[in-house]
């Protein structure tokens, strides 16, 4: 288990603090607000034209747009720079790894006592596991 923990943490250390940035705020967001992070993964409504809806509601679309933004803005970049696969599609990209990225967040919330008695790794040493299996799927292999 020891060794498990010092591989992530000695892979985590390879990486710019840049990268795990949008990461990081998740999780603070998280942490902070973890009722309202939930309802990020739940399902939203979208129409706010009516008047039937929660201010939660608009909140957490709103939340989950700006995270849209950022994820794009970070996907946009790292394309640009070659850093990232140029063949990425921005959207369904935007979608799937601000899923994934909540996901693994979310999970660690949930499970961190399993992930310390089963895997010996604290919250933090997964969850930079977990962003970095997730940049190494986008990332450019060729540079």
């Amino acid at each position: 288990m020891k060794e498990t923990q010092w591989n992530a943490e000695k892979r985590t250390q390879k990486h710019t603090p840049g990268k795990h940035c949008i990461c990081r705020g998740l999780v603070q967001y998280q942490e902070g607000f973890p009722f309202y992070f939930k309802m990020v993964l739940d399902k939203i409504n979208i129409n706010f034209e009516n008047c039937d809806y929660l201010p939660e509601e608009k909140e957490t679309y709103q939340v989950g747009e700006e995270m849209n933004e950022k994820i794009k803005d970070f996907l946009i970049s790292g394309m640009e720079k070659g850093d990232l696969r140029d063949n990425l599609e921005i959207t369904p990209t935007i979608f799937n790894f601000g899923g994934m990225l909540a996901g693994i967040i979310q999970l660690s919330a949930n499970k961190e006592e399993y992930i310390k008695s089963e895997m010996g790794l604290s919250k933090n040493p997964f969850l930079e596991y977990g962003f970095h299996m997730l940049y190494c799927s986008i990332e450019n292999k060729k540079n």
